[in-house]
């Protein structure tokens, strides 16, 4: 795996993990590659270095625009990738991820999983502000919903957006009893060409619950 940043069991003892996919930088440039989570197998090859998204890099869809298409670089691959779980947003940073098992919360066996946000223009250019929310996956069919998002016309930080809510959510966990979410949110962190700019003093640790029948 390029980069597995968070993973959960879920209520079957099922393995899952959430990676970065590749960014559209470096020697080796790939385009429009999604975050993926994954569930695991022993003994399964996940692609890394040559696949993205379980497709192959040299793949037509991830020509970077204006430069060389990436090629692989192993010799002999030592398996065929499985189909991700499911395939999150391009620079989304799929993070934490935890699964609900109460009746109390609801969504039970469903991946709660925390987009800490793109990095642009580091990682590669974005259209629109990408991550910033808390999703959920149903495992057996890949389906995403946003769970928790910041309210406006425009998707982001909501610092970009002066609306209040989610910075950069980068871990979820739910409580002992199952019914209640907890969101660690690492705060407002600014971009340039050349490096990103953590803000001391502005991480924040929000706990979510359902109200009403």
């Amino acid at each position: 795996m390029r980069n597995p940043f968070g993973l959960a069991f879920a209520p079957d003892g099922q393995l899952y993990v959430a990676e970065n996919g590749a960014d559209d930088r470096g020697s080796r440039p790939i385009w429009g590659a999604g975050d993926v989570l994954w569930r695991i197998t022993p003994g399964t090859w996940y692609g890394w270095p040559d696949f993205a998204e379980g497709r192959a890099i040299t793949h037509e869809t991830y020509k970077p625009p204006h430069k060389k298409q990436p090629t692989n670089l192993l010799a002999r691959h030592p398996g065929t990738p499985p189909k991700p779980a499911a395939v999150l947003g391009v620079h989304a940073s799929a993070d934490g991820l935890d699964f609900s098992r109460s009746a109390a919360f609801g969504h039970i066996g469903e991946a709660f999983i925390a987009e800490f946000g793109d990095q642009a223009p580091v990682v590669g250019k974005v259209m629109h502000p990408v991550g910033y929310r808390v999703v959920r996956v149903d495992v057996n069919t890949g389906r995403i919903e946003d769970f928790a998002v910041n309210k406006g016309r425009h998707n982001g930080p909501a610092s970009k957006n002066d609306n209040g809510g989610f910075e950069r959510p980068v871990a979820v966990r739910f409580s002992p009893s199952g019914d209640a979410l907890y969101v660690v949110d690492f705060g407002v962190m600014l971009e340039t060409k050349k490096s990103s700019n953590p803000q001391q003093a502005t991480g924040v640790l929000w706990r979510i619950s359902r109200t009403g029948s």
